[in-house]
């Protein structure tokens, strides 16, 4: 008749009003230490088509219907599109208009898209900026003190331009995680 309930507690913490706020090992990676009590982020995990239909959204940056995205996207039903887009309105990335149009919540973000910036509706890696930043400081080195370079220098330089070269592949990494559509989206 009643079922047995278990609830594992990660944290316990008592407010100054005189009540406790207890956190549950469910919500612990949901939670931001840095944000007041009872704010949390807002980032949920898609992916496969649901992340294809974000992303087509997101790159077009307009409101857009069921039978637009399903032949953007070359679903073979506008079900299977219906599907995606009520699953992130589920999630609160996307809300729907009395026209039957979705659009994009800016309060909730993905995780995959938080490490991309958007510039005139192309993502590039926020690695990229370090990347580049990194890898021009040391050109510009190179450049300026072309004549006082010596063995200990080269060896002084080299953990940084190790950085350098880690920073592009991760750039690298996360571009390629990018979600990539089967015909010519426009």
């Amino acid at each position: 008749m009643f079922e047995r309930l278990e609830i594992r507690v990660r944290k316990y913490r008592f407010n100054y009003n005189g009540t406790i706020t207890v956190i549950l090992v469910e919500d612990w990676p949901k939670r931001c230490p840095f944000l007041p009590s009872g704010e949390e982020k807002k980032s949920v995990d898609i992916s496969g088509n649901t992340l294809l239909v974000y992303y087509y959204l997101l790159k077009n940056g307009q409101e857009h219907g069921v039978r637009e995205i399903q032949k953007a996207l070359g679903f073979s039903s506008s079900s299977s599109a219906h599907y995606h887009l009520e699953k992130l309105i589920h999630k609160g990335i996307l809300t729907k208009d009395a026209y039957g149009n979705y659009r994009i919540n800016e309060e909730t973000k993905v995780r995959l898209i938080e490490r991309f910036f958007i510039f005139h509706g192309h993502m590039f890696p926020k690695q990229l900026i370090y990347a580049s930043g990194t890898t021009s400081m040391y050109l510009f080195f190179m450049l300026f003190f072309w004549d006082s370079l010596t063995m200990t220098v080269i060896l002084a330089l080299l953990p940084g331009v190790m950085a350098s070269g880690i920073l592009w592949y991760d750039a690298a990494k996360l571009w390629s995680s990018l979600p990539s559509f089967k015909k010519d989206v426009r």
